[in-house]
């Protein structure tokens, strides 16, 4: 084939060799690259009918949009692994509907092992039951990561929908990391999953600004999947945003999150927020309940009719049977004064609601629950209204009962629940924390058991002490309670009393600065500018800061600090490039280094990151006159998994791959180290995502900007790139050398 390839017939070459390898066995996949110019293939459904199982397509951010719709022909394989359609790192392609015939921007009908990632869909107009992405029929191990999806506009014009059609489910689903914002799917769903979804994880995405419900999980319609039994199931929703969804059309109420029909299923550690309710759980068709769901450490504040809500809508429709609705914060919904309240039961059976916070506005309503409300259970949950116990309204089966206590004693509800402040931290800046003096602390129910891997709004262990918290927040030292991990806890945030505001007992090496003490950093070693005798070492004494892109660390009034500066004697190279995106939402950051034809190096030097240790650490300094700062460092970790496989592979005997699609923990997801002889060694580090954390752009680079990697011991591969660098703005910094 080379032999008969010229520059002229490069695309149809490579259009024929991929049909070639597509329809036989190959040795090893295949990354395609689409782009305006340069790559593979000019479009992306050309690289899509090329490209075989465990190929990547990467698609090149370009002037113009890539102004088309396209679907997946084949499957990827377990053996293979998935067909991944990505954004090329560090790049933010453009796919745009606008004029392109379709139903969808991207359709994956009957297929598994399908992977989508940092593509930007928009402009799909005109619709009549569309969508960004379309996920229908049967399969498995699909993955919808990190897109922004926005201008879905007609009717029904969703941003991602999976449609479960066949006898066999879509399974091992992950729609994770996604943006998904200005859409109309009324009367239907922004992302929804509905029919025979059986194993799925809808993790981490914004949904903002659409007209009906932001995310729901849904069982029962027939025109969807015929077998009734084969609803939505076995899946997680947790760590979403959800931001006005606000349903166009009846009314409005479109649940944030809302779950019609679908079972066995968690819903945790999402918030939502100027929707027209916060968190739903019903069940719209005749005959189908919704069973086994658990809502747990949301939080729902200021929705504009109600916070939690459960039942069917009616007597002549479905139910809301043997669910768990616990340790949700709910606060200042109602806004509108609808009459919905706080918590809104509807036709539901034998649910448990316990271990919550409510607080109401200054309505007081509560509770609003006409008939059909049976045998559901409240207790060990914390109310409160403005106006106090005695003006709290509670609606239970029709009936107005005004004042805590009258409730309690007329319904028999919540029995072991408080009614008091339970002091959040400040609600109306979006800190649902419980202050250290909480009536919430410890309130929830004794029997509480947190599931394995349970945690609370802050990633914390769920229970804290001898019992769990009310609400999605769990509280610790402070408590007056000697917990887990607590050497004390004398209830006070006082040092010096015997037990210190850290719940240690009072010492030197715990921490705190005490009577007698100079400094306490809380060990009793040498040579960390504090002796084991809680003195200062003198000025100058050799320690380290603990900070990788410092050099020359000194001893200074008790403090180790180091020059903030990039190392002088670093490994450079013939070439490099630095390219780094600041955009909003931080999703859509990104950053891509390349050091090529670099000094002589060993691998040993880069040190032994496949076992557990230091790691690496990339440094960024951005120079203003004669000063340096550090403008962004990141960890390469050693050891470790990802996606549950090793972090870390050696390449040959003279390459290291790093890779972890997570981006955890700070931003990097993947490198590539490679030694080799002078100008033969090389290094590629790609990074993205909320975790990243660029520097705000432009940088000053007065008089450069230097970048470095950095081992634990000391060796160090950089760069420096002179003003003016190629592009220097508020969105991305540009540059190469030479």
């Amino acid at each position: 084939m080379a032999s008969v390839c010229r520059r002229s017939f490069a695309l149809v070459c490579a259009t024929l060799a991929a049909t070639l390898l597509a329809v036989a066995p190959r040795a090893e996949a295949v990354t395609w690259v689409v782009a305006g110019s340069g790559g593979d293939f000019t479009s992306i459904q050309q690289a899509l009918d090329a490209a075989a199982a465990g190929d990547t397509i990467l698609v090149r951010e370009k002037a113009t949009p890539y102004f088309e719709k396209v679907a997946f022909p084949r499957s990827g394989s377990a053996g293979a692994g998935p067909i991944a359609l990505e954004a090329w790192p560090g790049e933010h392609p453009i796919v745009d509907g606008t004029g392109v015939a379709g139903d969808s921007m991207v359709l994956v009908e009957d297929r598994s092992w399908v992977r989508i990632a940092g593509l930007e869909l928009r402009n799909n107009l005109g619709l009549n039951d569309g969508s960004g992405i379309r996920v229908v029929g049967a399969g498995s191990h699909v993955e919808i990561r990190d897109n922004v999806i926005h201008d879905m506009r007609g009717r029904s014009a969703m941003a991602i929908t999976v449609y479960g059609t066949r006898a066999q489910p879509i399974s091992d689903l992950v729609i994770a990391g996604n943006v998904v914002r200005d859409c109309d799917p009324a009367p239907s769903e922004a992302i929804t999953l509905n029919g025979n979804v059986d194993g799925f994880e809808v993790s981490g995405n914004l949904v903002r600004d659409v007209n009906n419900i932001g995310i729901v999980f849904i069982g029962g319609e027939s025109d969807i999947q015929p077998d009734a039994a084969k609803v939505a199931r076995n899946g997680v929703c947790r760590d979403n945003r959800v931001e006005r969804a606000r349903s166009s059309y009846g009314g409005g109420f479109a649940g944030g999150i809302y779950v019609d029909g679908a079972r066995d299923l968690v819903i945790e550690r999402n918030f939502v927020t100027e929707s027209d309710l916060g968190l739903e759980v019903g069940a719209e068709n005749p005959g189908i309940v919704a069973t086994g769901v658990v809502v747990r450490d949301n939080v729902l504040y200021a929705n504009d009719k109600a916070g939690l809500v459960f039942g069917g809508f009616a007597a002549s429709v479905g139910r809301v049977r043997s669910c768990e609705f616990r340790n949700n914060t709910v606060v200042g919904n109602d806004t509108l004064g609808a009459g919905f309240g706080e918590l809104w039961i509807q036709w539901a059976e034998d649910n448990v609601v316990r271990n919550n916070v409510f607080v109401a506005t200054a309505q007081a309503l509560m509770i609003e629950s006409d008939v059909g409300n049976g045998g559901n259970a409240l207790d060990h949950n914390v109310w409160f209204a403005p106006g106090g116990a005695a003006a709290a309204r509670f609606v239970w089966n029709g009936t107005e009962h005004v004042g805590f206590g009258a409730y309690r004693s007329a319904t028999g509800q919540d029995p072991h629940s408080l009614f008091d402040d339970p002091l959040l931290v400040a609600p109306a800046g979006g800190d649902f924390h419980l202050r250290p003096t909480s009536p919430a602390i410890n309130a929830g129910d004794p029997a509480t058991a947190p599931d394995p891997g349970e945690v609370d709004l802050d990633g914390a262990p769920r229970v804290s002490g001898p019992r769990i918290d009310a609400g999605a927040d769990e509280v610790t030292c402070g408590d007056g309670l000697v917990n887990p991990g607590e050497e004390c806890d004398d209830g006070d945030a006082v040092d010096g009393d015997g037990c210190d505001s850290n719940c240690t007992a009072t010492r030197c090496g715990n921490g705190i600065v005490t009577a007698g003490e100079a400094c306490d950093d809380g060990n009793l070693a040498g040579g960390d500018c504090c002796d084991a005798a809680c003195a200062l070492e003198p000025p100058g004494s050799t320690c380290d800061d603990g900070d990788p892109c410092t050099r020359s660390d000194a001893c200074s009034a008790g403090a180790c600090a180091g020059s903030v500066e990039p190392e002088p004697v670093c490994r450079a190279a013939a070439r490099s490039s630095l390219v780094l995106r600041n955009r909003a939402p931080d999703v859509l950051d990104s950053l891509a280094w390349r050091w090529t034809r670099g000094a002589e190096t060993a691998l040993p030097e880069f040190g032994n990151p496949l076992a557990s240790g230091p790691g690496l650490t990339l440094c960024l300094y951005d120079g203003t006159g004669s000063r340096w700062s550090v403008a962004l460092r990141t960890r390469l970790p050693a050891g470790g998994t990802c996606s549950g496989k090793p972090c870390w592979k050696a390449q040959g005997s003279a390459a290291l791959r790093y890779a972890d699609r997570a981006a955890t923990p700070e931003g990097v997801t993947s490198a590539v180290l490679r030694a080799g002889a002078d100008e033969k060694a090389g290094i590629a580090i790609i990074g993205k995502g909320a975790d990243l954390r660029p520097p705000a752009l432009p940088l000053a680079s007065a008089p450069a900007v230097a970048i470095q990697l950095r081992s634990a011991d000391g060796d160090c591969w950089g760069a420096t790139f002179a003003a003016p660098p190629d592009r220097n703005d508020t969105g991305q910094y540009k540059a190469s050398w030479p």
